[in-house]
């Protein structure tokens, strides 16, 4: 090892000095060829040489140009280290060769709108398909039939009389009750009404804006178009369940008994989400009773609706595996701070019930009082199953979703065919829409019970 840091002595004196040699001798090489580049670039210019001339330097293809050039600019095709013959003149660019590239941003990419919620609440209605714009009515219509009782008695005052071979007494058909907010039986047999009305939302992007979008902007807008039709659709569907001061008042009233209360045989009045309001809730539906007092059978598949704030407590309500009951069947804590008995049950609760998180409610309910717009709930007996539907919604038919629509456009060129990318002739707007037509009553709330999850 030498002295020099460790360098052995041949590699310093004789490898190191090769290296710096063969580097002095590039560069030199390298500064007369871009000399003679120079000449010849000068020369192309000041029209001593013909621009042909440049085009072969960087790109050979005649041969006696290229000799040409080699005999005028020797440095630029010779090598004084090697001695051997370069190939012609080439160009490199660097980033300074491309500053007005660099100044905007080469990666642009545009987002498109917001993903929207899907019709997820149709499933609470009644959908009906309408063939025109016409009221639609729907009639309900009980008695007929009398109390059953032994053949022969005085139907009215029940007492014995007529024998087997009595006349059987006759009940006229009446309107249900509440209806028309009467007592049993009513002679209100007027039908429940209403008329589809046509519902759109629309579009328009000039010509100019569409010259300029190299994003892509507006490819997206029949994809706007569709969500606000969707979200037109179910947010009409969730005012027939709740309104401005929290459930609908006209669906869920005393006339109806469904109502979470003690009144109706609920524990506790207007429960919040969970496994006990559940648990009332379908109490207050096995209670439930037609307009002549007798009882009717509500049951089938459930909805839990409910808005977003509630949406944990109800999926933990209804996935839960097991339930623990203090009341109910257990007995509740006693004066001595000690539960007496706890029962440990399966979640039996959540059979048939399904919850849907209605994203609408609290914009619905907006004007509720409290902490309302944000707790309350109902639970839906699935209208498909149910002789009376709760809400029924009627959608013309070839509109049972938004359809949408584009303006034809009647720009063309003299002599030629229509422009699509001229719009309109006078505003040069390219114009669309979505139409749906639609409309709804509720029609009887024996088959739903909500509550304002107020506690009280």
């Amino acid at each position: 090892m030498g002295p020099a840091g460790g360098v052995p002595e041949l590699l310093r004196n004789q490898g190191l000095g090769d290296f710096v040699a063969a580097k002095r001798n590039a560069s030199v090489t390298r500064q007369r060829r871009v000399t003679e580049a120079a000449k010849l670039y000068a020369d192309v210019l000041q029209g001593r040489l013909d621009p042909v001339f440049l085009r072969e330097a960087i790109m050979p293809r005649n041969e006696v140009f290229v000799a040409h050039l080699m005999e005028k600019y020797p440095n630029l095709y010779r090598d004084d280290s090697t001695g051997r013959q370069l190939l012609g003149l080439r160009e490199t660019m660097s980033v300074t060769d491309y500053q007005a590239l660099y100044v905007d941003v080469l990666d642009r990419q545009y987002y498109g709108y917001y993903n929207a919620y899907p019709i997820i609440n149709k499933p609470l209605v009644k959908v009906h398909p309408l063939r025109d714009f016409r009221v639609v009515s729907r009639y309900l219509l009980d008695g007929a039939v009398s109390p059953y009782l032994p053949i022969g008695r005085n139907r009215s005052t029940q007492t014995s009389g007529g024998g087997p071979a009595g006349p059987v007494n006759q009940t006229a058909l009446s309107g249900p009750v509440p209806q028309d907010g009467a007592t049993f039986p009513t002679t209100n047999t007027a039908p429940i009404q209403y008329q589809p009305l046509a519902y759109g939302s629309d579009t328009a992007v000039n010509w100019a804006a569409f010259v300029n979008d190299d994003l892509g902007i507006f490819q997206d807008l029949p994809k706007r178009l569709a969500m606000q039709g969707n979200r037109g659709v179910s947010q009409f569907i969730t005012q027939f369940f709740f309104g401005s001061a929290g459930l609908n008042a006209s669906l869920f009233k005393a006339g109806y008994k469904n109502l979470i209360t003690p009144t109706y045989g609920a524990l506790a009045t207007n429960p919040p989400i969970g496994s006990q309001g559940l648990m009332d809730a379908l109490k207050v539906l096995a209670g439930m009773l037609d307009s002549s007092g007798n009882p009717i059978m509500i049951g089938g598949k459930m909805y839990l609706i409910h808005g977003p704030s509630q949406m944990a407590a109800a999926n933990n309500a209804i996935k839960a595996v097991n339930m623990f009951v203090t009341n109910e069947g257990g007995s509740q804590t006693t004066s001595n701070s000690f539960i007496q008995q706890m029962l440990q049950v399966p979640n039996w609760v959540a059979n048939n019930i399904t919850p849907i998180m209605d994203p609408h409610m609290p914009l619905v309910m907006a004007g509720a009082a409290g902490n309302i717009a944000q707790t309350a709930w109902a639970l839906v007996c699935d209208p498909d199953e149910q002789e009376r539907p709760g809400v029924e919604i009627g959608f013309l038919q070839g509109y049972e979703t938004p359809q949408i629509f584009q303006k034809v456009p009647n720009t063309m060129r003299v002599g030629g065919g229509v422009d699509p990318m001229m719009g309109d002739y006078y505003s040069m707007d390219q114009e669309m829409k979505i139409i749906g037509v639609m409309g709804g009553s509720v029609i009887d709330g024996r088959s739903m019970v909500g509550s304002t999850g107020a506690n009280a």
